[in-house]
């Protein structure tokens, strides 16, 4: 058995942000080093890039990372009250994917003039009389 470092992306501090934090655990390899802590709790277990890097370790920075571990108020915590008053973490934002501007966000309905698909409904009832609003 290794040990290893392992630092992971952790969650609860806010929608599409994150901590980094280091565990560290031991196993027979790197990867089943990152399983593992991959199935902790706080870590964002479902994201591709949840795992930030894993490094070999000796006994001595085991057990370093360990007490810090046992001191950081990130861990001890067991309310997100808590969390807010007793830890001041400076969070990371994710990449959001970002909705294109010109894309009408607001409805999927698809409106047409006989075949003729009509792209932005809005516009093409400004052009025309109340009488002649047929083409929804």
């Amino acid at each position: 058995m290794y040990m290893f470092e392992v630092c992971a992306k952790c969650g609860h501090v806010g929608k599409n942000f994150y901590v980094d934090k280091i565990f560290v655990v031991r196993a027979s390899s790197g990867k089943e080093a990152a399983r593992v802590v991959r199935n902790f709790p706080r870590v964002k277990h479902h994201h591709k890039d949840a795992i930030r890097y894993v490094i070999r370790i000796d006994e001595a920075r085991y057990w370093e990372v360990r007490r810090m571990n046992d001191m950081d108020p990130y861990f001890l915590c067991h309310s997100i009250q808590e969390q807010r008053q007793t830890c001041e973490i400076t969070p990371l934002s994710e990449k959001v994917t970002e909705v294109c501007e010109n894309e009408d966000t607001t409805s999927k309905k698809r409106f047409f003039e006989g075949k003729k698909a009509i792209r932005n409904p809005k516009k093409y009832y400004y052009r025309f009389d109340d009488k002649e609003r047929y083409a929804a």
